[in-house]
């Protein structure tokens, strides 16, 4: 029968087991709905917390003030944004300069790099040597004028060529007087035989040959003879130009070629006995004097004597001869 009473024990005592469990949970979900009614409330407490936050945050910001941090005062929003556009504006003028710095306008009176100086250092050098070319062409040009037999010749004031000195019309004029050879048709051969351009030939330079005379044996030892000198010329034989090589007269001086002309060469009876000659030194005739000489046999061009009245009407040396 104790058998049968135990039991009974064993099953109050598993009956309170299971009773004390069911509290046990039910102190345990309790706990538990306590636990997350506290967590939501916390969370909705924490979320109305960042809301009312958030609201003093842009309330703060509408009025120009930041929310203020921890442990510091509020500084202004916008004294920040002006802050910023001035470094902005600061970079950007610093970069403009850097750049200008690098490239300068020459508006502004900067320095160029040097690869800019040595530029306008050979620009100008360019336009120099240009120039410099320009003035050497001319001058070229003005020399190969001077040297052609045709170029213009420079005129004295008297308008004759400048290479007539007055010596030589002081000796034309003396021969006149006393030999009675026109003085004009004296200058004429001058021009004619001598006139190159604006200067005198070589002959008449260097040998003081004013007439092309050639040289004879019959001459050595005249006044102002020096000797003779072989030089080229061109002369015409049967109507053809021909280049020879003759033996010329040496000259002492102008004035003394001058002076031979008229008191040895045209002394010759081929000259002294011709019509023509004679009639014009009777008339004093420089036009009749060059065709004497044309037919005296002076020159070997069929055209001498057209040639020598050509040039005293140029230069008016019929004035020469009163």
């Amino acid at each position: 029968m104790s058998g049968s009473r135990r039991p009974r024990e064993d099953r109050a005592e598993k009956t309170g087991s299971r009773g004390a469990r069911k509290e046990t949970r039910s102190t345990s979900a309790a706990s538990a709905r306590g636990a997350n009614a506290n967590g939501c409330s916390s969370d909705r407490g924490a979320s109305r917390a960042s809301s009312s936050a958030s609201a003093r945050s842009s309330r703060a910001s509408s009025a120009g003030t930041a929310a203020p941090r921890s442990g510091g005062a509020a500084v202004p929003a916008a004294g920040r944004s002006r802050s910023r556009q001035r470094e902005a504006e600061e970079s950007r003028a610093s970069s403009r300069s850097r750049a200008q710095a690098a490239v300068p306008d020459e508006s502004r009176g900067g320095s160029r790099p040097r690869r800019g100086v040595f530029a306008r250092m050979r620009s100008r050098f360019a336009r120099v040597l240009a120039v410099v070319l320009a003035v050497a062409a001319v001058i070229a040009c003005v020399g190969v004028l001077a040297t052609r037999p045709d170029a213009p010749a420079v005129q004295r004031p008297d308008g004759l060529p400048g290479y007539i000195t007055d010596e030589m019309i002081d000796a034309a004029r003396a021969m006149r007087d006393e030999y009675g050879h026109p003085a004009g048709c004296t200058l004429a051969q001058i021009i004619q035989e001598s006139g190159q351009g604006s200067s005198l030939s070589l002959l008449a330079q260097r040998d003081n040959n004013l007439f092309g005379m050639k040289w004879a044996d019959s001459f050595a030892g005249k006044p102002g003879v020096v000797g003779s000198d072989d030089w080229r010329t061109d002369e015409e034989y049967g109507g053809k130009p021909v280049t020879i090589t003759g033996a010329f007269v040496v000259f002492e001086s102008h004035k003394a070629c001058i002076e031979f002309r008229s008191s040895v060469f045209l002394q010759a009876s081929a000259y002294a006995d011709n019509p023509t000659i004679k009639r014009a030194i009777e008339t004093n005739n420089s036009a009749l004097m060059a065709w004497g000489l044309q037919d005296a046999g002076w020159a070997t061009d069929s055209s001498y004597a057209e040639h020598l009245i050509a040039l005293m009407d140029q230069y008016d040396l019929y004035r020469f001869d009163a």
